[in-house]
């Protein structure tokens, strides 16, 4: 979907190739890297899609913080696999957003992970939750609006813990 005012939903971020540095013992990308390129991915997000980024904390000392995050790992990911991360606005408050984010192989486009987070907007002068900006909030708001079909096709805020109740 394109929308002049906000770009492309989801939001798709620069490609990350999987470095030698990254590789753990069983011969794949470690976990600590995918939570690199999501992070990456999410603060190209801000500063871009939304105008809440890096250059915005500078300036108005308000920036957002993972309140929440879930992963989940669904291919593995080797050496020189290349990967990029789609985010979408999944939900909204004045101070908070869930975002859905995805990992996905740059040569067949299938999800590689997932990262749902929830993130506060903090004004770092007293450290507490704020309001986002009205400019910022407009975006969010017309971000979530882009991104319904996303919402209702792609699953979205699953529960942790085993399928298999051997407590009993």
């Amino acid at each position: 979907m394109i929308n002049e005012d906000i770009g492309v939903t989801p939001f798709k971020s620069k490609k990350h190739k999987v470095k030698k540095a990254w590789m753990d013992y069983n011969g794949h990308m470690n976990v600590a890297y995918y939570t690199v390129v999501f992070d990456q991915a999410i603060d190209e997000f801000l500063e871009k899609a939304v105008g809440v980024g890096p250059l915005f904390i500078k300036e108005v000392k308000q920036g957002s913080y993972a309140l929440q995050t879930q992963y989940r790992y669904l291919r593995e990911l080797l050496l020189e696999n290349t990967v990029y991360v789609s985010i979408f606005v999944a939900d909204f408050t004045e101070k908070n957003m869930h975002l859905m984010c995805q990992m996905l192989d740059a040569q067949d486009h299938k999800i590689c992970a997932t990262c749902e987070t929830i993130m506060v907007n903090v004004d770092l002068k007293h450290r507490k939750s704020c309001k986002y900006p009205q400019a910022a909030y407009e975006k969010i708001s017309a971000l979530h609006s882009a991104s319904k079909e996303l919402r209702s096709s792609t699953i979205i805020g699953q529960p942790i813990g085993l399928r298999n109740s051997s407590n009993n």
